[in-house]
């Protein structure tokens, strides 16, 4: 009798575990296909000038399944994007925050018929400047520009622009040969564009002090030292 007892709590027992978890996977399989919980609604800075057409393609997807790897196209369509942080409010919005490549430099080229002013970013994308007080300025007279030319450029103003200065006030020419900086009272003989990240630390450290208001050589070199000539 006892047996035919706890036989039949244990095989209760058994059912209800089995219910249990049961019905919690149905519960979790509708909510995951509910068309309750279906992308209809993002919440994202608006005001930045992007292609955010590629959001149709998002929206109506389950919101248990949205990631970054669904906005491929938006990326492709937008160059200029460093990364989206995604963050969800249940049943149906999405929060996204856009992340910018950091803008570098604005870059004249007067070796096209129709010259026209670009914005180059950090991941070496260009497009059409507007009004960029804030960036240094390069112009371009002369070409062709080597292979790795404007890597080379974003290493010497991300490296400047680590020091105390106005990088704003800092303008540079290229005349198919070498670089100059001018940066208020001072010139830069920067060389052929070659090893900029180091010669950025030359250039950052003579502007942060202020005190040559007249003319710096950089001197190209095969060795790990970069050597300067102050005529100040």
């Amino acid at each position: 009798m006892n047996e035919l007892l706890n036989l039949e709590q244990r095989s209760f027992k058994t059912f209800s575990i089995f219910s249990f978890f049961s019905l919690l996977t149905l519960i979790i399989f509708l909510s995951l296909f509910s068309s309750k919980y279906t992308v209809s609604n993002f919440n994202y800075e608006k005001n930045i000038d992007l292609n955010y057409n590629s959001f149709d393609i998002v929206q109506g997807k389950s919101i248990w399944f949205i990631d970054e790897s669904d906005f491929g196209q938006f990326y492709k369509d937008n160059l200029n994007v460093e990364s989206l942080v995604i963050s969800k409010q249940l049943p149906n919005l999405v929060f996204i925050n856009i992340v910018i490549h950091e803008k570098i430099i604005v870059i004249n080229d007067l070796r096209d018929t129709n010259p026209k002013e670009v914005i180059l970013y950090k991941n070496l994308h260009t497009e059409l400047a507007e009004s960029h007080n804030q960036l240094p300025r390069l112009t371009i007279t002369n070409g062709p520009v080597p292979d790795g030319f404007y890597s080379e450029i974003i290493s010497l103003i991300l490296t400047v622009s680590k020091y105390e200065l106005s990088i704003q006030d800092l303008n540079i020419l290229y005349d198919g040969i070498e670089l100059t900086g001018f940066y208020k009272n001072t010139t830069l003989n920067i060389g052929r564009p070659v090893d900029l990240s180091k010669k950025g630390t030359v250039v950052g450290y003579i502007l942060e002090e202020g005190n040559c208001d007249g003319e710096v050589t950089i001197i190209d070199s095969n060795s790990d030292d970069i050597e300067s000539i102050l005529n100040c």
